[in-house]
């Protein structure tokens, strides 16, 4: 059994990984599938739970473990050869934590999920699907333990200057979704990694993943829905916190305060009262966060391809 210490190569976060002697270093598969599970709470079995996931026919698995959570890794790494086990040293973010899954990850595709999650039906057909949509990531049809379609599509409106995000359920096939409801969908990682992954500094879950998401679209990639890809939630969906925080500030400047002209786009100075104003979280604080995150345009203007206003006006030209 392989223990090897390591680090992310984004940050200094360190990790542990155990297990994952059979795993294909090559990858032959044509498809080249890797499996990223995320662990929360909930009494599941977990050598059941590893037994499914094989069955899905990934070339590797790789299990996100928050210490002291995990006692039984080196007994499930005997057991379950094709497993790797990432031990976190420090707690994260969920989006950190997809983060690292998808840097170890040597697959093309990188399905999420969480280990409440179940997937149904899932064949090559369904990769296939995935393959024909060519986007960053494709989000499944999520139902809830009682087997109800879920309104997990999130989509972008202005309502009298405020940004509003209207949850509608996955009845059609390619619909475009904002951002990946909690995290789960396929990824194609090496897009996944150029758009930047999911900011680590945005520690609320919501504004993480809508940063993520508006990131994505104004960058010119796309997220959809495949209706084939069923995934069925075993617990309670979990409850989301959308308080405008810390997090909602950094969000709010790099997407809803971004302007694209031109073949480029740039954070206008001009945009700092308005922002100031409406999060009055003390002139020194929010002067340095803004000039932060106009630096961090100013680095990456020319991948914008478009901002945040117009992503949601097409959006709503699209409905």
């Amino acid at each position: 059994m392989s223990t090897t210490p390591t680090t992310t190569k984004s940050n200094t976060l360190p990790y542990t990984v155990v297990g994952g002697e059979k795993v294909d270093r090559a990858m032959h598969s044509p498809r080249k599938l890797s499996l990223v599970l995320l662990n929360r709470g909930g009494k599941f079995s977990r050598a059941t739970l590893f037994s499914e996931l094989e069955q899905i026919g990934a070339d590797e698995i790789i299990s996100i473990e928050q210490s002291p959570g995990s006692y039984d890794v080196e007994s499930l790494a005997r057991s379950y050869t094709g497993v790797r086990f990432l031990l976190l040293k420090s707690p994260v973010t969920v989006g950190e934590q997809v983060n690292i899954g998808m840097q170890e990850a040597m697959g093309k595709f990188v399905l999420v999920l969480w280990n409440d999650m179940r997937l149904s039906g899932f064949s090559e057909r369904t990769m296939e699907r995935v393959a024909e949509m060519n986007s960053l990531c494709v989000v499944g049809a999520v139902r809830n333990n009682r087997g109800e379609l879920m309104p997990t599509i999130p989509a972008p409106a202005f309502y009298n200057k405020q940004l509003k995000v209207l949850p509608i359920p996955p009845q059609q096939d390619g619909l475009e979704s904002l951002y990946p409801y909690d995290y789960s969908g396929m990824y194609r990682k090496e897009r996944f990694l150029s758009c930047g992954g999911y900011d680590p500094r945005i520690t609320t879950a919501y504004w993480q993943k809508m940063d993520f998401g508006f990131r994505s679209f104004m960058w010119g990639e796309s997220i959809r829905c495949a209706t084939s890809l069923k995934i069925n939630l075993q617990s309670n969906p979990p409850a989301e916190d959308t308080t405008p925080d810390e997090s909602y500030k950094r969000f709010y400047l790099k997407n809803l305060s971004v302007v694209y002209s031109g073949d480029r786009a740039e954070l206008p100075f001009s945009r700092f009262i308005h922002f100031f104003l409406r999060t009055s979280g003390g002139l020194i604080h929010d002067y340095r966060l803004f000039r932060e995150v106009q630096e961090w345009v100013r680095r990456n203007g020319y991948l914008f391809k478009q901002d945040a206003r117009r992503v949601t006006d097409l959006w709503e030209v699209d409905a």
